[in-house]
């Protein structure tokens, strides 16, 4: 069947890709029987055949929210919906129909800055698969007919995205404004106005090969490399702006006897490797929740937030977030409306002047550590991990090499990012009964 999702840094912002890619990705697949090379058409291709009876394929486009226009919001989301429509060559019934022949799935999922085209399939079935991946890929056509009917389906994800979804897309609204500041969902007022001509002209701006990579998991180099020679994608290699911090404050009061609050600080992107690991490190040492159901925590922010909160309810986690050439770092607290503003505070002057132990450092490098193996055990994370590699970094990096990067980074390393958060501009969302919280420029 074929269906679409949505990847976003949630509350708990444990699996996510964001800092992932720093060090050739966080999640990463295994070296052995990898192979990556880059195609005449300027596809990266990347297999990793390790004999799995299931096969995975993707064809990732560098291409999200942050390429959008104010014009053009809404199209990644659009697009993603479009997954599975009819192409140039199959109607949308013969692709679903074909694709549950043959007992595969068919996904379309986006970030902020890219999106991709999923097929998961038995081994034996991969030819009939492949050929409406690569029609879900890159033989849209976009019939305005096709693109009415799923506007209902549009209203009914704007109307179920979770709180937590809600602040991190409010939060970089006001970090950045635009480009990364665009949200992976549709504004309401752009719902029915991107047609077949807005959509066309961002595939052929943005779907090309030079952005463009092919990667798999149980599969041979040589099948891969055939399929991906043969997609039809133009050779520009466009290139967006680049990514500006600006800082911010938005709010949305709601009838609500919660409050949810994030604010946050520019962070570090992926093209600063070293402090984007540092960054991932910090964001395990101040915490990102109870490991234990109904437990707590000794991680500092947590125990920050707790003393302020006495015996009242709360929430909260360390955010951390790392694009191409920027990131986020901050917290996510949920609490009553009453007490939000006094545990917003509290939080708010931790984050701008962390205190981490040396301890606290060696639990967050233990903890991203372990991430990175369990995310080897998990044959989609891996995938994902591989492809996220391969679109970014255009290398794939074993799970020890990534050890090894993490443990390159000392004490000092960590401090000193923390260090400069405190001279970072603050951005903040709220949500919710925000009758307590204090604004931005109060934080100081």
């Amino acid at each position: 069947m074929a269906c679409s999702a949505v990847r976003a840094p949630l509350l708990r912002n444990t699996t996510v890709r964001h800092y992932a890619a720093a060090a050739a990705a966080t999640q990463s697949a295994p070296a052995q029987n990898l192979d990556i090379q880059v195609l005449s058409n300027k596809i990266t291709v990347a297999t990793l055949d390790n004999d799995s009876p299931v096969t995975q394929v993707s064809v990732i486009f560098k291409a999200g929210p942050r390429n959008e226009t104010y014009e053009t919001q809404g199209t990644s989301h659009v697009l993603r919906l479009a997954a599975g429509l009819t192409t140039n060559r199959s109607s949308a019934f013969g692709i679903t129909r074909n694709i549950q022949q043959i007992g595969g799935n068919l996904t379309a999922t986006t970030d902020r800055e890219s999106i991709a085209y999923t097929l998961q399939c038995t081994r034996d079935k991969l030819d009939v698969g492949l050929k409406f991946l690569e029609d879900v890929a890159t033989r849209q056509v976009f019939k305005p007919w096709e693109l009415n009917d799923q506007i209902p389906r549009l209203r009914y994800e704007l109307s179920s995205i979770p709180e937590t979804t809600r602040i991190v897309e409010l939060l970089h609204k006001a970090a950045y404004r635009k480009g990364l500041g665009y949200s992976l969902y549709s504004p309401k007022q752009r719902i029915g106005k991107i047609g077949t001509e807005n959509l066309q002209h961002f595939v052929n701006t943005w779907f090309t090969g030079p952005r463009c990579a092919v990667v798999a998991t149980g599969v041979s180099q040589e099948q891969l490399n055939k399929f991906a020679s043969q997609l039809q994608v133009g050779s520009s290699e466009s290139s967006g702006e680049p990514a500006r911090y600006f800082g911010g404050e938005l709010r949305k009061e709601r009838s609500s006897s919660l409050a949810t609050v994030a604010v946050a600080v520019e962070g570090a992107g992926l093209n600063k490797e070293k402090e984007a690991i540092a960054f991932a490190i910090l964001q395990r040492a101040a915490g990102t929740g109870p490991h234990v159901k109904w437990g707590s925590t000794s991680a500092p922010l947590y125990r920050t937030v707790a003393t302020a909160a006495g015996k009242d309810p709360f929430a909260v986690s360390a955010l951390n977030a790392s694009y191409s050439d920027s990131g986020i770092f901050g917290f996510i607290l949920t609490a009553p409306g009453n007490i939000a503003g006094t545990l917003t505070t509290a939080a708010s002057k931790w984050l701008l002047k962390p205190s981490v132990t040396d301890a606290d450092i060696s639990r967050g490098k233990a903890e991203l550590k372990a991430a990175v193996l369990y995310a080897t055990d998990n044959s989609v994370a891996r995938h994902e991990s591989l492809a996220q590699q391969a679109l970014f970094k255009g290398t794939v990096a074993s799970p020890s090499a990534i050890i090894a990067e993490i443990e390159k980074v000392s004490a000092a390393d960590v401090k000193n990012v923390a260090a400069k958060i405190g001279k970072g501009k603050l951005s903040m969302a709220g949500i919710g009964d925000l009758d307590t919280v204090p604004y931005v420029e109060e934080l100081k």
